[in-house]
């Protein structure tokens, strides 16, 4: 969305900060949601994808060793995946869900599919932040999205490509 005003009053109530627009997107960090919780990311996922009468793409990335992500239209939950599923179980089975199509599809990346597919795929990332990274990349969303989180930004660490004057706090 490009409609900062409306995540703002989507989100009322909630401590959380939005972004400028960049790349036709704007960037949430919520408080609750960074607790990991990923009800909480859900949650937020669902406020503003129906808030904004749009598609959201809410993302966790726990200890930057699992990166999961709901992609949300008009408040319902329409795709997910979890590049490591068996996570909290100790185990190390492959990458679960994500249509690539899909993600493509709601940011305007037709023809994108291949590479955003090799990126929910690929096995040998080191790290989550990674495979965030090359995410917004393929998707072409603002490149601040990776490591912008509540704490960070009440704290002044703002990703590059980001300035305390391009954030507005929900009050």
């Amino acid at each position: 969305s490009d409609d900062q005003a409306a995540a703002l009053r989507s989100l009322k109530g909630r401590s959380a900060y939005v972004t400028r627009v960049k790349d036709g997107a704007l960037v949430v960090t919520d408080k609750q949601a960074e607790s990991q919780d990923a009800d909480a990311i859900r949650e937020v996922g669902e406020l503003l994808s129906t808030g904004l009468k749009t598609q959201v793409l809410a993302v966790l990335n726990h200890d930057d060793d699992m990166l999961w992500y709901g992609l949300f239209d008009n408040g319902r939950l329409t795709d997910e995946y979890n590049s490591s599923p068996d996570y909290f179980d100790g185990g190390e089975g492959p990458p679960t869900g994500g249509d690539a199509r899909k993600l493509c599809a709601a940011f305007g990346r037709a023809g994108s599919e291949s590479k955003v597919e090799s990126v929910l795929q690929k096995q040998d990332y080191v790290v989550a932040m990674e495979r965030h990274a090359d995410l917004v990349e393929a998707l072409g969303l603002p490149a601040f999205a990776v490591g912008c989180g509540f704490t960070y930004v009440e704290e002044g660490e703002l990703p590059e490509g980001l300035a305390a004057g391009d954030l507005l706090q929900v009050k």
